[in-house]
């Protein structure tokens, strides 16, 4: 028998929010395909977590596993059946890779580029005088915009599930605003202490999220995405 969703993440049922994203991250890390990691693997990590991240999907997972397992897995192998199907022909997945592409992947992926262009310069504006008033009001703006930003994104994000057969660039986009996010809390934490491993983390997140951002870009001219 199958490992349950909280089980596939190696969590208990009454797992916190904090406990199911830092154990998905730590496993994804762990079993990414590009760190020499099985892609089955990966994508069951990755569907542990969409439903588990969702908070109505989690409840509908929950009540599911206080009767049985059936109607989970009647969803899974309905869902297998018409992915497989003849009638849910090619032209049609390909239809939906392209509508996730124009309606989720490319605005998220705007939204970041917005973010991280212009973060070298408010960093060397505010790096003149961190102390002065001006210079780091204008710094707390760029972040609490740069935050609400994030904020649409992950509202866009969550509006269509990602197409099987682009699972990887889909989680890869995850990832990408994920370490996005994190980087500008680290800028609002420097903004309340002047700590400069703040800054300095913030900015090594930056640098990731390009990197992810940079392989996207290539894993989708490569593929015809």
């Amino acid at each position: 028998m199958e490992n349950n969703l909280y089980e596939e993440l190696g969590l208990k049922k009454n797992a916190t929010k904090s406990e199911i994203k830092s154990s998905y991250r730590s496993l994804v890390k762990q079993h990414h395909p590009d760190t020499g990691g099985k892609k089955e693997r990966f994508l069951a990590i990755q569907n542990a977590w969409e439903t588990l991240n969702d908070p109505i999907k989690k409840e509908q997972y929950d009540k599911s596993l206080l009767s049985s397992s059936a109607l989970y897995d009647s969803l899974n192998e309905n869902w297998e059946e018409k992915f497989n199907s003849k009638k849910y022909n090619s032209s049609i997945k390909d239809k939906e890779v392209e509508k996730w592409i124009k309606e989720i992947y490319t605005p998220i992926n705007r939204l970041i580029s917005q973010i991280i262009k212009p973060l070298n310069s408010e960093i060397k504006e505010l790096s003149a005088d961190p102390y002065d008033d001006q210079l780091m009001e204008n710094f707390c703006n760029y972040i609490s915009h740069s935050q609400k930003k994030i904020e649409k994104v992950e509202k866009i994000y969550n509006k269509k599930i990602v197409p099987k057969s682009i699972s990887v660039l889909g989680l890869n986009l995850y990832h990408c605003f994920s370490q996005v996010k994190d980087a500008l809390s680290e800028f609002d934490r420097y903004t309340q202490g002047y700590v400069d491993n703040y800054l300095f983390d913030g900015k090594e997140m930056i640098k990731e999220a390009k990197r992810i951002q940079s392989k996207m870009s290539t894993d989708k001219k490569n593929k015809n995405f």
